[in-house]
């Protein structure tokens, strides 16, 4: 999609840098996800990152279900930015 317009992106796109800063980007049992932090030992998925369909049906996986950290998940090095958080 393309947007022409004149007003500045903070005005287009109203996004507060605080919800991005809450986002992760993890691997958790071989699937690619993003993660939302909730708590101290929270998290909640957001999206799912695999090309693999078979993970979208897996109702493990679906958005809004809540992690706990006691789960094995690896934080992918793209988010290395975020190790902080996890």
């Amino acid at each position: 999609m393309i947007l022409y317009t004149s007003m500045p992106n903070e005005l287009v796109f109203n996004v507060a840098n605080e919800d991005y800063e809450k986002h992760a980007m993890i691997e958790m049992n071989g699937v690619s996800m993003m993660v939302e932090h909730l708590d101290g030992n929270q998290c909640r998925i957001v999206n799912l990152l695999s090309t693999d369909p078979y993970h979208y049906l897996d109702p493990n996986f679906q958005p809004g279900t809540i992690l706990k950290k006691s789960y094995n998940y690896d934080q992918s090095p793209s988010s290395s930015q975020n190790s902080s958080m996890l």
